[in-house]
């Protein structure tokens, strides 16, 4: 499945160190191969249900998330930070 991203995603990702840039990619290869493994912490953004497709999360560590849409032909990364990336 391809991945693309939004440039709020982009940006987001630019501000990590290069380390933690690698542990977002070795966690998005995770999602590819099991968006359930527990680690992820995978759920469905409540506060955008009314999104189609659906908004969901998954955690990068206890502080640093991603949000994302799944299109039946990719994945779309919509943002990545802290809690306050949510409306």
């Amino acid at each position: 499945m391809e991945i693309k991203w939004s440039r709020n995603f982009e940006k987001g990702l630019k501000k990590f160190h290069k380390n933690f840039q690698q542990k977002v990619r070795d966690k998005l290869k995770l999602f590819l191969k099991n968006k359930n493994h527990p680690s992820l912490r995978y759920k469905k953004v409540q506060a955008l249900k009314k999104e189609k497709p659906p908004v969901y999360e998954i955690s990068i560590d206890m502080d640093i998330r991603i949000t994302l849409q799944e299109f039946s032909d990719h994945i779309y990364l919509r943002n990545i930070g802290g809690h306050n990336i949510l409306p």
